[in-house]
């Protein structure tokens, strides 16, 4: 049988003579595939279905299944025949001993290897048995001697049948009809990604907006997935850690960045519900490839309102903070519904919101994250810190009760605007225990147990003064 030489395994892989097969085996690769599809979770977990097509001899038949993600999950891979009473599986393993020349080297300790040395055709090669192997550093017998260090082109006579090209699903099973069938076959599989990412460009006044939604798509399961019906299920699904028992060494590989476009119709996503989550379908079939970050279009919205608040929230008061100032923190909050030509389930994803300059540049003015956002619901984004609009805060007085546990105590804070325009300040007063605030120089909202704001007007170079009393019960 004609020799395989090791430095020369790469090529021998591409050209497909790693799957050797006995005569009651069949291998199936993508070539077969009839269709497939995808769902992706967040959380980096994804679930494949595909049929493939495959010609079957009647009897006990082994069915070498390639072309499959190397971080699947093995436990929940299922196989379903178009007919299931003619066709019994009895073993399913999934194979990851992966053709190397380290592992190649493994194999045929024991055996014997032919090393040519000077690469012309009369050298005739030199016969040598394979003591070991560790750490990649072979010892070999050649005739009486053992031999350390002994280098050249390494060949060995076949593959072994426990070696595979890729990770492969191997089933054996009983077929009871000779015939051309559909094989379904589903799995989980880790490394599949996707997240939303939102571009949010605000008009010169900061009070519309137009809100541009991308699925941001990564595959790193180690398979391709082509002409692939896509869907995205949305929300906080629990998951199983099922760690995959083949884990590929970490390797660098370029990453590219598609933008899923069409010069006749542009994919879209289709949304319905699916039972506490949502799924979103691509109505186009679209490749996934191995490595890949993808981009696809989820929906674009014009003239949604948005209002603007400088908050300040957990200002430091106390004595001693007068020249300290602090600077304002940037919020934007907009209404996810149909009335501010939203109200969509917004998946979680990261947001980034522009402006233009005095040039129509489009210009970055901050990002944050945002949770799954149902329908009719606030979402509130944080873009950074105010130049022009700082504050200074501290308690004026404090007194502890002489009766029952607590005290009460007054605080002032100066809020200034170096802008040239008016602004609205939000100003949340951080509050403990059982409180009331008893007196203030603006209305105060309760927030929550432990905050209440007061919405404040102030007009450019301006500067106001919040005052507000509070009375505190401990229990």
């Amino acid at each position: 049988m004609k020799k395989l030489t090791l430095v020369c395994l790469l090529a021998f892989l591409f050209t497909g003579l790693g799957t050797y097969a006995d005569s009651n085996s069949n291998s199936s690769t993508e070539e077969n595939r009839k269709s497939i599809s995808v769902t992706i979770y967040n959380g980096g977990m994804g679930l494949v279905r595909e049929t493939r097509t495959i010609n079957l001899k009647k009897g006990i038949r082994t069915v070498r299944f390639e072309d499959v993600a190397s971080q699947i999950i093995p436990q929940t891979v299922r196989i379903k025949s178009e007919d299931p009473k003619k066709l019994t599986v009895f073993e399913q393993n999934y194979e990851y001993d992966l053709i190397s020349h380290e592992r190649l080297m493994d194999k045929y300790i024991g055996k014997e290897v032919t090393i040519y040395r000077d690469g012309t055709e009369k050298d005739p090669g030199t016969k040598a048995l394979l003591i070991s192997n560790n750490g990649g550093s072979p010892v070999y017998k050649i005739g009486n001697e053992i031999s350390l260090g002994y280098y050249g082109r390494i060949t060995v006579p076949t593959l072994p049948d426990n070696l595979f090209a890729k990770p492969t699903l191997v089933w054996k099973l009983k077929n009871e009809e000779e015939k051309e069938q559909n094989l379904e076959v589903s799995y989980q599989t880790n490394g599949l990604n996707w997240s939303a990412d939102y571009i949010l460009v605000l008009n010169k006044e900061e009070d519309k907006s137009g809100l541009n939604s991308w699925v941001t798509l990564t595959n790193n399961s180690g398979a391709r997935y082509k002409d692939a019906t896509l869907q995205l299920v949305a929300g906080k699904i629990q998951l199983i850690s099922n760690q995959p028992q083949y884990a590929p060494s970490p390797k660098v590989y370029k990453r590219s960045m598609e933008m899923e476009s069409s010069d006749v119709v542009a994919p879209e996503f289709n949304q319905e519900n699916l039972s506490e989550y949502y799924l979103y379908t691509l109505d186009q079939p679209t490749t996934i490839g191995f490595n890949q970050t993808k981009q696809v279009q989820l929906f674009q919205s014009e003239d949604v309102g948005i209002k603007k608040y400088f908050v300040f929230e957990n200002l430091p008061m106390y004595e001693g903070n007068e020249k300290k100032f602090n600077n304002a923190t940037v919020k934007y909050i907009f209404k996810n519904s149909k009335n501010n030509n939203l109200g969509r389930p917004l998946p979680a994803g990261t947001i980034r919101v522009f402006k233009a300059d005095s040039k129509g540049r489009q210009q970055l003015l901050g990002e944050d994250t945002i949770d799954h956002t149902p329908d009719n619901e606030d979402v509130k984004i944080k873009t950074g810190q105010a130049f022009d609009v700082v504050a200074n805060g501290k308690r004026n007085s404090f007194e502890v009760f002489k009766i029952s546990n607590g005290n009460k105590a007054t605080y002032s804070a100066e809020i200034r605007n170096r802008k040239k325009e008016d602004i609205e300040v939000r100003f949340y007063a951080t509050l403990y225990g059982d409180w009331t605030i008893t007196k203030s120089s603006h209305k105060f909202t309760k927030e929550s147990s432990s905050k209440a704001y007061s919405d404040i007007a102030i007009k450019a170079g301006e500067t106001v003064t919040v005052e507000y009393a509070v009375e505190t019960k401990y229990w």
